[in-house]
C-alpha cells in the first residue's frame, strides 16, 4: 500500500475517533450542566421556601409539622449547596466542552488533511507531518480527558447511531463529507 492510500485510510480512521470522542464529551458536558441546573432550582426553591414564610401561613408558624417541614426543607438546602460546592458541576461541564471543542477542531483539521490526500492539494510528505502533528494533539488532549460513564457512551451512540465497537466502516457518513468517501486517482 502506498503511503497516500495508507494516509488515506489513516485519516478516515482519525477524523471518525475524534468525531466520537468529540460527541461522547459533549454529551456528558449537557448531562453534568443538566444536573448542574438541577441543583440550582432545588436550591433557589427550598431556600425560597424556607425564608419566605409560606409554611408559616399555612401550617401556622411553632406548629409539629412546621417545624419539621421546615427542617427537611433545610437539611434539602444544605444538601444541595453542599453538593453543588463539593462537585462543581458547571466547572466540570465546562472543562468537558471546551475537550469537546478541542476533539471538534482536530476533526476539521483532520477533513482538510484528508481533503488534500483526496485532490492531491499538498504534497503528502507535508500531509503527513501535519497528521502526525494532529496525532501527538490528540495524544496530549486524550491525556487531560475525565472518564466518562458508559452510559454517556451509550447515549452518544444512539444520538448518532447504533454501532459497533471499532468498526468505523458505516461511521464515515457521519464524519466525512459524501465527496471524500473514495480516494480519487492521481491526474498526471
Amino acid at each position: 500500500m502506498e503511503l497516500r492510500e495508507r494516509l488515506y485510510a489513516e485519516l478516515k480512521e482519525f477524523i471518525v475517533n475524534v468525531g466520537w470522542t468529540h460527541k461522547i464529551h459533549i454529551v456528558q458536558s449537557d448531562k453534568l450542566m443538566w444536573w448542574a441546573n438541577a441543583i440550582k432550582i432545588v436550591q433557589i426553591l427550598s431556600s425560597a421556601i424556607t425564608a419566605s414564610g409560606l409554611l408559616a401561613i399555612v401550617l401556622g408558624k411553632g406548629s409539629f409539622e412546621f417545624n419539621v417541614i421546615i427542617a427537611i426543607i433545610s437539611f434539602i438546602t444544605l444538601v444541595a449547596n453542599g453538593l453543588d460546592k463539593a462537585m462543581d458541576l458547571r466547572k466540570l461541564s465546562t472543562k468537558e466542552k471546551q475537550d469537546a471543542n478541542n476533539f471538534w477542531k482536530l476533526r476539521e483539521s483532520g477533513k482538510r488533511l484528508l481533503s488534500d490526500v483526496q485532490f492531491s492539494t499538498d504534497e503528502i510528505a507535508n500531509v503527513k507531518t501535519k497528521f502526525d502533528e494532529l496525532i501527538e494533539l490528540r495524544n496530549q488532549y486524550n491525556d487531560e480527558l475525565l472518564n466518562v460513564p458508559s452510559r454517556v457512551v451509550t447515549k452518544a451512540s444512539k444520538l448518532l447511531k447504533e454501532r459497533k465497537d471499532n468498526d468505523y466502516s458505516e461511521d464515515y457518513q457521519y464524519f466525512i463529507p459524501q465527496n471524500m468517501m473514495e480516494l480519487k486517482e492521481d491526474e498526471k
